[in-house]
């Protein structure tokens, strides 16, 4: 999931935001692309940039009925923002309507050249707009948005919850089958045609802040390996110990939050091996499993196996933890089935529980192995009843 900006206005923009409208801003200040409010007022290059527009209305909304597309755009009481490229290419724009005296203008159409769609255009438009409409005196943006446009209004903070007051606009504007009404507030101290710009500064002033109540930025030299061992070898070198590694202590850590860790991940490792002991213990071939073989009742088994493990021996081993890591008792468990494996032949009863037991706890032991546990000492757990 990507990390989300809420800005104040209610933009849910993602860091692409910033990028997308930063982009378009630096093509607008090279003189590349241009932004300009057309009005149906007759003259041959206003005509002809609304023709333009309507054309790229008709092709980007083919369910828009067209005759209804060139009433609005052509309409008087409708103007339009159009994006003009190298001076004469319109590749998008705004059609809206004001309605001053309730302080609220509706968008009725908004669409990028196809080809053009993915370079930040559409983002960029929105925020010339606005930064247009609040001089206007404008507080509030309308907009009906077909399933498709949703998501694009939501990046640029227009919410399905409608906050303006219900008297402002009902009766102004038509309502759309098929269509999500959704609203967004022009907020009159926001410098929207600069606001990528703004976003970038806010973010280097915390990233400053961060900086000043951390020590993040500060980089040890870290451990020579060959001055230390791990804990547990048998090397005679020294034992790391965490405090003293230069930042550790720095950081906030503490042995305490170590130990209290440790305990709970020795915990966990104490409880899975527990319930595999368990569901083997349950299974209808555990029966030749669960104890030593009597070496009475089978003079050659310790002749045969040199070393031998059962259920009951590995719960034991469990309790008294001596088991120092997850492989060993993976290893214990797997041991069972090879040395009933190695005694007994293929058409024997007991051949054929050690493989229908192993195949019944074959995930339980991978999981165990994929899991992140710290084997070590703990107190005894109480076992399952079995009964």
């Amino acid at each position: 999931m990507s990390q989300q900006f809420v800005g104040i206005n209610g933009e849910q923009t993602g860091l692409g935001f910033t990028n997308r409208d930063q982009g378009a801003k630096v093509e607008e200040d090279q003189g590349l692309i241009d932004f300009k409010i057309i009005t149906n007022n007759g003259t041959h290059e206003s005509m002809k940039m609304l023709i333009d527009l309507k054309n790229i209305f008709a092709r980007q909304l083919p369910k828009m009925p067209k005759e209804y597309i060139v009433r609005l755009v052509f309409d008087r009481n409708h103007e339009s923002m159009c994006i003009i490229k190298d001076n004469t290419k319109v590749i998008g724009g705004i059609c809206y309507r004001k309605y001053p005296t309730q302080r609220f203008a509706e968008i009725a159409f908004l669409a990028i050249t196809a080809t053009l769609q993915v370079k930040g255009y559409g983002t960029r438009l929105m925020n010339k707009f606005k930064e247009h409409i609040q001089k206007q005196d404008v507080e509030y943006l309308l907009t009906y948005a077909d399933n498709y446009a949703i998501g694009y209004f939501r990046k640029q903070g227009f919410y399905q919850e409608i906050k303006m007051q219900p008297d402002r606009w009902k009766g102004f504007i038509k309502d759309y089958d098929g269509g999500t009404l959704m609203e967004c507030y022009v907020h009159p101290f926001i410098d929207y045609g600069n606001i990528s710009d703004l976003i970038r500064e806010q973010k280097q002033q915390m990233i400053d802040i961060i900086k000043k109540l951390t020590l993040n930025d500060r980089v040890y030299p870290g451990l020579d390996k060959q001055n230390y061992k791990v804990e547990n070898s048998n090397s005679d070198k020294p034992t790391v110990k965490p405090e003293s590694i230069q930042g550790i202590l720095e950081s906030g850590w503490t042995i305490d939050d170590y130990n209290e860790l440790k305990k709970q991940k020795e915990k966990t490792f104490m409880i899975s091996c527990q319930q595999i002991i368990d569901t083997m213990r349950k299974h209808k071939s555990a029966w030749p499993f669960l104890d030593p073989v009597n070496k009475d009742d089978v003079p050659d088994y310790y002749d045969v196996i040199t070393d031998p493990i059962d259920i009951k021996t590995i719960e034991k081993k469990l309790q008294s933890n001596q088991y120092t890591s997850k492989d060993l008792f993976i290893k214990d468990v797997k041991r069972i089935f090879t040395n009933c494996r190695n005694y007994n032949q293929p058409d024997t009863i007991y051949y054929k529980c050690a493989n229908e037991l192993e195949r019944s706890i074959d995930d339980y032991l991978k999981k165990l192995k994929d899991e992140q546990q710290i084997p070590g000492v703990s107190k005894k757990i109480k076992k399952t009843n079995n009964k």
